[in-house]
């Protein structure tokens, strides 16, 4: 019998580990402990990413006004939740940025990618009850880290995948679903390895089949909503094949004309995600 997908994850020697900025800001700033001192503590631990937030925070999109020279500055100038996203989004586009080896694949336009379905998953949060906006845009960072893997630990796989994916016209997530491989899976167990929870474990092996994800089937939802938005708006990685159909999922309670003001509101930080983020991720 060949080795499961988990047998072949966990014989792998050098998968990453979770980011220690991004550990720390996840298991110290609860809603109950969470101050703009201690996210300042953690920032200032990593000189390199201290620059590259005040980097972001100085950005036209947040409009300061005068330049922004300290952390402390940046948190009450931009948002303690808007900086904690910043720094996650640092910490795991930090992680992978090298070259993937596909030229369907570039990891700087997945993690561009990664931000506006993080970005746009908060966006859908902020009118979905149930939905906490913050957790929703951790889930959004993580939901492709499954390719990112598939190109370092499975490219022959891959290979085929994207040749099914060009003869059959269809699109890369059908074809891994045909072939027996799915990125979902595989940034699955990456985040369950992490330690991230069932609703991030379950928001990312799900995104693309919602209705799986049993108690976490709004949070999926949400995701796959985002995705196929941000695909629209070809923000980052466009994705292979046909472009995404903008689904209205049920279970958000959402209508067409919320869908189009998030979509609006998305293309609006379009800008600010493309020219804002892309001169840091790789630095």
């Amino acid at each position: 019998m060949p080795p499961s997908l988990v047998d072949r994850l966990d014989s792998i020697e050098d998968l990453p580990t979770i980011p220690h900025t991004m550990q720390a800001v996840l298991s110290s700033l609860d809603k109950a402990s969470a101050s703009a001192a201690k996210l300042e503590e953690i920032i200032k631990e990593d000189p390199m990413l201290t620059a590259k937030v005040l980097k972001i925070a100085n950005s036209a999109a947040y409009g300061a006004g005068t330049e922004i020279s300290s952390l402390a500055r940046a948190i009450v100038t931009v948002g303690f939740d808007e900086v904690r996203n910043i720094v996650i989004g640092l910490s795991l586009s930090g992680v992978f940025c090298d070259d993937l080896g596909f030229a369907e694949f570039d990891a700087v336009d997945i993690w561009l990618h990664s931000i506006g379905v993080a970005t746009c998953a908060k966006m859908i949060a902020q009118e979905v009850p149930g939905l906490d906006p913050e957790e929703m845009f951790t889930v959004g960072m993580l939901h492709d880290i499954g390719r990112i893997l598939f190109c370092l630990y499975f490219p022959d796989e891959l290979h085929d995948i994207l040749d099914s994916a060009e003869k059959d016209g269809i699109s890369l997530a059908e074809a891994e679903e045909k072939y027996g491989l799915g990125h979902g899976e595989i940034g699955a167990y990456l985040a369950y390895r992490w330690k991230l929870g069932a609703l991030v474990v379950n928001g990312i092996r799900f995104h693309h089949h919602p209705q799986k994800a049993g108690d976490q089937v709004k949070a999926a939802a949400a995701i796959n909503l985002a995705d196929a938005i941000t695909i629209q708006l070809q923000i980052g990685w466009k994705g292979v094949g046909p472009l995404p159909k903008i689904m209205v999922p049920k279970v958000l309670g959402l209508d067409s004309a919320q869908i189009k003001q998030i979509a609006k509101k998305l293309h609006g930080e379009k800008e600010q995600i493309m020219s804002g983020w892309s001169s840091v991720i790789n630095a």
